[in-house]
């Protein structure tokens, strides 16, 4: 598996402990007169993406944002469980994301649209976690369930 990119930002107290996965979203208007904004918000973070806290640092801030202040942490960029054509389903291919299914309603819809997935991002395939056609609500065929990561752009 490759090597992942870390990243120093400050996250909610409540998200400050190793394992815990994020979407970043952007920057708030409350952050815009804060004094360690350029922290959280300047960081490499890319608006839609997930993270993965992997380590906690000691150092605390006062936040106006986050009950119980904000925490410095290491992050990287999260892998990512989707379900993807078997076709691309090879380790180490990259692949232009398309999600699947596009039926909200469907039980498995979070497996098409994960969280942190940007449709027509680039990706590559890290692992698959096998079959994923006798698993799908609708019944659609030569699917894989795989473990994605994107590709640095």
């Amino acid at each position: 598996m490759d090597e992942a990119e870390k990243i120093v930002t400050i996250v909610g107290s409540v998200l400050a402990r190793e394992g815990a996965e994020f979407v970043y979203a952007g920057m708030i208007a409350a952050c815009e007169v804060c004094k360690v904004r350029n922290v959280c918000h300047r960081a490499k973070l890319k608006d839609g993406r997930r993270y993965r806290v992997t380590v906690v640092r000691p150092a605390k801030h006062e936040c106006s944002v986050h009950e119980g202040g904000a925490v410095v942490v290491e992050v990287t960029e999260a892998q990512i469980t989707a379900v993807i054509p078997a076709r691309s389903a090879a380790i180490r291919t990259r692949i232009t994301y398309t999600p699947v299914c596009g039926d909200r309603f469907c039980k498995g819809y979070v497996f098409c649209h994960p969280d942190g997935m940007i449709e027509a991002g680039r990706y590559v395939v890290l692992e698959i976690l096998g079959s994923y056609d006798e698993m799908c609500p609708k019944g659609k065929k030569h699917l894989k369930l795989a473990e994605l990561r994107s590709v640095p752009t």
